[in-house]
C-alpha cells in the first residue's frame, strides 16, 4: 500500500508541486503554461537523472542496515540527500527565474499572506504548546517514523528516543526567527526580480536566496544547524545500533 501512494504520488508530482506554487503565488493565466510545462519538464528529468543515484543510495543503506553504524555515517548519507535536492534546485532555475521575473505586486502580497497563515500554523504547533506538549508531540512523529523502518520499538528502544529528544539542541524560538529570515528575504528577492529585466542577474539574485536558505548568512543560526544536524546524526546513528537482527532485517525490506 505504502508503495503504492508513493508510486502515485511521485507520477503526479508534476501537478502536486504546481498546486503548491500556485498556493503561494496565485499564478495568472499567463503564468500558468510555463508553470505546468517547467514542471512536467523537472519530473521527465528527474525520473532519468536522480532515480538511478537514488536506487544506487538505498542500495548502499540496505546493505548497511544489518551492522552498527557511525554518527559520521549517517551525516554523510544526509548530506547526499541534500546535495541531490540542491541538484533539483539548480536544474529549475532557469524556468523559477523566468516565473519570478513576471510576478506582479498582488502575488508578492499573496506571498505575504500565505506565509503569514503557515506561519500561525508553525507557532501554534511549536511554540505556542509548552515543553512538556512539544516533547510529546516530537515524540509521537519520531516514533511514527522510526516504526515505518523497524517496525514497534521496545521499551527501552522508546525510552532512548524520548530522553534523545529531551536532550535534543532543536530551538524552536530560534528555527521561528530562522523561518522569518528566509521569508523576507524571499520577497525581497522576488520584489529586485520583478523590477529587473536582466535575465542572467536574476538567476544569480535566486542562486543567491537559495543559497542563503540553506546556509543561513546568521553566523549563530549556521552553528545551531550544524550542531542540530550532528546531534541528529549521532542520536539516530544510537538507536539504530540498539536495534535488533529482526528490526535491522525490517529495516533493509523496507529500504527494498
Amino acid at each position: 500500500s505504502a508503495c503504492s501512494t508513493l508510486q502515485l504520488a511521485y507520477n503526479h508530482s508534476d501537478d502536486f508541486l504546481y498546486w503548491w506554487v500556485n498556493s503561494y503565488v496565485s499564478l495568472q493565466d499567463t503564468q500558468k503554461p510555463l508553470a505546468r510545462q517547467s514542471l512536467k519538464d523537472l519530473q521527465t528529468w528527474h525520473k532519468a537523472d536522480q532515480l538511478p543515484p537514488y536506487i544506487a543510495l538505498l542500495q548502499r543503506l540496505q546493505h548497511m542496515a544489518p551492522n552498527d553504524i557511525s554518527a559520521a555515517q549517517v551525516c554523510s548519507v544526509t548530506h547526499e540527500m541534500q546535495s541531490s535536492f540542491v541538484t533539483l534546485l539548480r536544474r529549475i532555475e532557469p524556468a523559477a527565474t523566468q516565473l519570478a521575473m513576471s510576478l506582479k505586486p498582488e502575488q508578492l502580497a499573496h506571498l505575504r499572506q500565505r506565509y503569514d497563515t503557515t506561519n500561525q500554523d508553525w507557532r501554534d504547533e511549536w511554540l505556542t504548546p509548552s515543553a512538556e506538549d512539544r516533547l510529546k508531540h516530537r515524540y509521537k512523529l519520531s516514533l511514527n517514523r522510526l516504526e515505518d523502518f523497524y517496525g514497534k520499538l521496545d521499551a527501552p528502544q522508546r525510552e532512548w528516543v524520548r530522553q534523545w529528544l529531551m536532550q535534543s539542541k532543536f530551538d524552536p524560538e530560534q528555527s521561528y526567527a530562522e523561518r522569518e529570515r528566509r521569508q523576507a528575504d524571499s520577497v525581497q528577492t522576488l520584489q529586485r526580480m520583478a523590477a529587473s529585466k536582466d535575465t542572467a542577474a536574476n538567476q544569480a539574485l535566486l542562486r543567491g536566496w537559495v543559497d542563503r536558505s540553506l546556509n543561513s548568512p546568521n553566523e549563530r543560526t549556521r552553528a545551531y544547524a550544524q550542531a542540530l544536524w550532528q546531534d541528529n546524526c549521532e542520536g539516530f546513528a544510537k538507536l539504530h545500533n540498539s536495534t535488533t537482527p529482526a528490526q535491522r532485517e525490517r529495516l533493509a525490506r523496507t529500504l527494498k
